[in-house]
Parts: structure tokens; sequence; C-alpha cells
């Protein structure tokens, strides 16, 4: 498995940090999801985790397994774009006010309709970074969408766990 940036990255960290070595190899290992979702998957996480040398890791490492270059235009997208929907919506779940949910979005999402890929790997590149974010809504609705285009709850939460790994990952490097 591709995995020898991410490897250099964990052999700078504390021995206290040592769980992430063994979680970034367990859920980078493709449990329920193929290679392209699951690098697909970390790769938008690190773009959204904005860690810079994590974020190189998980490139090299993710075209090293292969991942596609529409593949990581689809992390790309998902993830600049949930920089913006994940601050939006949870201003919309947090106010729970209902003038604000009648309010026309009026932000453009068109690169959700040009999809490099499929719209279930877009769908999942997108779910980490809303975990990231901690926006119920996006959570929701990504997950909603992931079903419906026939993705188990498993694949969901193994790209969540990804997500958490490599934000722990990024923790653990500004710790050091």
């Amino acid at each position: 498995m591709a995995m020898e940036n991410i490897r250099q990255l964990l052999a700078k960290l504390s021995p206290e940090a040592y769980d992430l070595a063994i979680n970034a190899q367990r859920v980078l290992s493709g449990e329920s999801l193929n290679a392209e979702q699951t690098w697909g998957s970390a790769l938008s996480s690190a773009y959204f985790i904005r860690h810079p040398q994590l974020r190189d890791a998980v490139f090299a490492d993710a075209q090293s397994a292969g991942l596609s270059s529409d593949a990581i235009k689809d992390a790309q997208g998902a993830a600049a774009l949930m920089g913006m929907n994940t601050v939006y919506f949870r201003f919309r779940h947090l106010m729970k006010a209902d003038t604000y949910s009648k309010m026309p979005f009026n932000l453009s999402m068109k690169r959700m309709q040009h999809i490099a890929t499929t719209k279930e790997n877009f769908e999942l590149f997108s779910i980490g970074p809303a975990a990231l974010a901690g926006c119920e809504l996006c959570l929701q609705a990504h997950e909603a969408a992931l079903k419906k285009g026939g993705m188990s709850e498993t694949n969901v939460h193994d790209a969540v766990r990804i997500a958490s790994v490599l934000q722990g990952i990024a923790v653990a490097l500004d710790i050091i």
C-alpha cells in the first residue's frame, strides 16, 4: 500500500501519538472503500485540514496509489465547496431561525454538476470535510445522497474515520 510519505510524517510524531500510526494504516487500507474512494476521501480531507505537510504527503501517496487526475480534481472541488458550504449551512443550523432558512442560498455550487468521476465519489469526498467542520446539515445531506447512490453506512463511517485520523495527525504534527 502506498503510504511512504505519510509514514515519514508519522515517524516524526511523539510516542504519545503512536495510535495515529496504527489508525492511519488501518483507515488507508480501504476497509470498505476501494482505492479511489479511500485516497480521494483522504485527499479532500487533507485539503480541508490545510496542513501543508499533511496535504503534500497525502497527495504524493494518493498519486502513488494510482489516484486518477479526475479523482484529484473531484477531491479538490469537494474540499473547496465544503469550505464554503460548511460555514453557511452550519450558520443556518445554529441560528435556528426560520428567517435564515427561507432566504435563498444564492451561492454557486456548479462544480457539483460537473463531477469528473462519479456522484458517489464526490459525495464521499465531501462527507469527511463536513464532519471536520461539524456541519450537521451537510453531514445529513451527503449521507442521504450516498445512501441513495447505493453506498452503505459503513462506507460513510470509513470516510469520516479517514478524516478524523488525518485531523489527529495534523494536530500531532503541530505539537512536535
